[in-house]
């Protein structure tokens, strides 16, 4: 019997492989669906500072405070609702399925925002546009997490977070130019410009691929290995040794994940789905709590506060996303050689530090004439925003995907967005009345979470750094739920042939074996499959 097997260590084996230009390519377009939340989500602080949304609106009559705070909050009442409907249409139809309507409910709703007639119907309407945004942001770093390979992991799915804040940063500079168009409209251009990217996904998303662990889960295992063999063949192995033994250990667990019950009341019922649970909700509670969206979506009040009136207001606001667009884009040169928790804790820390210091300053200048201490209070929003942006903005998303297990990973991530979303609700209906009421000492409440961030992180956070997603499960003590480790590929020499077999088209190309050992997923069980932990 030819047993040709790898002469790679498991070490070279992963050194060996660098992520295709064609991947990073689709990761690119994909994240457009990002752009759409990063437009969705900021354009609110832009249009609130603009004079003629003010008065449209009424926003300077006695319940302009509310009407505000609605404003900002049932955007993230609607992410709710997105997250829910996620993970439902991305486990039954496919991820891109999900991202497909998500951006729809987007390009749909920014239209209306942008239309509004009064404050009503834009309340509205940032119900759903707030849903179609999380919905995309569900998905998008869920696709990207499940077609790239492991070692690259954290770089490529950072560009998901990059692009959110290229949202962010475009909104910003658009607001800056129509606040000097002067007309009793200009306060719509911005919301115009936010259909933009989600109907340029729409227009592509047909020639991305779907993730190939949805497809081989619904048995489409031809589909599967197509796009596996071009996102993550090497060209200098002619035997595609990666792709193949990769395309291998991806089918052999999730052909037992679908023996395993799915919903949430199995993540209840088992202790190590509890764990993930916590770890999820601990993470999106710590986050979104240290003030980042507070601060994100009434910036040009804060700046209106410390002095920055007019434009001066906008254009902090414009540097402040900008600042967040290249902090995150030098994450990415990092994030895949740090420990997964060590990054957050770090990202946790620089946060704590800024916002103590600002608090300070806050207390001590605001409404003083020292235009010094005013400048540092704003340099410090922008250290704020740096720090979380090199520890945070893009692990905060693809470390969930990587701690559930396919069969859970999207009800995983849902209960990440819900948590984040109800948690934003709380802080943003009740910023103006804080911000009126009791002033700086909103920020204490940040500080405290924040550091309970650096904590929990350190404590709790297991380190999922360059593992593939079929292992982690063994991190959370799910040693049975394995069923096969790529070192075990490795060391065990299991012959290529025999991981052939298992391959669409392979074993009959090369007339290996009978029928029943052609079907690699439900014939007698091989060599390989006698590998278990």
């Amino acid at each position: 019997m030819d047993r040709q097997v790898s002469n790679i260590s498991s070490g070279e084996f992963k050194k060996k492989h660098h992520p295709k230009a064609y991947t990073v390519f689709i990761c690119i377009c994909m994240s457009f669906g990002s752009a759409s939340m990063g437009m969705a989500a900021s354009v609110i602080s832009t249009t609130l500072g603009q004079p003629s949304f003010v008065k449209k609106m009424g926003l300077d009559g006695p319940h302009g405070q509310s009407i505000e705070g609605a404003m900002n909050s049932l955007f993230y009442t609607g992410g709710v609702a997105g997250a829910i409907c996620h993970s439902y249409v991305a486990d039954k139809f496919g991820r891109k399925a999900s991202i497909a309507m998500g951006s729809l409910i987007v390009l749909i709703s920014q239209a209306l925002l942008c239309g509004s007639v009064n404050a009503a119907m834009f309340i509205v309407f940032r119900f759903f546009s707030g849903w179609g945004s999380f919905q995309n942001i569900c998905g998008v770093p869920l696709w990207i997490s499940e077609i790239v390979p492991p070692r690259n992991r954290g770089m490529l799915a950072d560009i998901h977070a990059i692009f959110i804040n290229i949202g962010y940063t475009t909104i910003g500079f658009v607001g800056v130019g129509f606040y000097y168009y002067q007309s009793k409209n200009s306060w719509r251009g911005p919301l115009g410009i936010t259909i933009f990217p989600p109907f340029v996904l729409l227009c592509i998303i047909n020639w991305l691929p779907e993730s190939p662990r949805h497809l081989i889960s619904k048995h489409r295992h031809e589909e599967a290995w197509a796009i596996i063999h071009r996102l993550h063949s090497d060209p200098s192995d002619s035997t595609d040794e990666f792709a193949k033994r990769e395309y291998y250990q991806i089918c052999k667990q999730i052909h037992f994940d679908r023996t395993l019950k799915t919903g949430y009341w199995e993540i209840l019922k088992r202790p190590s789905y509890r764990k993930r649970a916590l770890i999820s909700m601990a993470l999106a509670f710590c986050i979104m709590s240290d003030g980042l969206i507070t601060i994100q979506n009434y910036g040009v009040s804060l700046y209106t506060g410390l002095g920055y009136t007019g434009v001066d207001s906008l254009l902090f606001q414009a540097g402040y996303t900008a600042c967040s667009l290249l902090t995150s884009i030098i994450a990415m040169t990092y994030v895949d050689r740090i420990k997964r928790n060590w990054l957050m804790a770090c990202g946790f820390a620089g946060c704590t530090v800024a916002l103590t210091i600002y608090t300070a300053l806050v207390k001590n200048f605001l409404g003083t004439t020292n235009t010094a201490g005013q400048s540092a209070a704003v340099a410090m929003l922008f250290i704020f925003v740096s720090s979380f942006e090199l520890g945070l903005d893009g692990p905060e998303f693809f470390y969930q995907a990587e701690i559930w297990p396919s069969h859970l990973r999207a009800q995983g991530m849902t209960i990440f967005m819900i948590v984040y979303n109800a948690v934003n609700i709380c802080w943003l209906q009740a910023a103006p009345t804080a911000f009126a009421n009791i002033g700086w000492h909103y920020y204490i409440l940040f500080i405290i979470f924040a550091f309970m961030g650096v904590v929990a992180v350190l404590l709790w956070f297991p380190d999922t750094l360059h593992k593939p997603l079929e292992e982690i499960a063994a991190m959370f003590g799910d040693d049975d739920l394995v069923v096969i480790y790529q070192k075990d590929l490795d060391n065990a020499q299991i012959p290529l042939k025999t991981i052939e077999e298992i391959i669409p088209g392979m074993a009959a190309a090369k007339n290996v074996g009978t029928e029943s050992e052609k079907d690699g997923l439900h014939g007698k069980v091989t060599e390989a499959e006698s590998i278990s932990v």
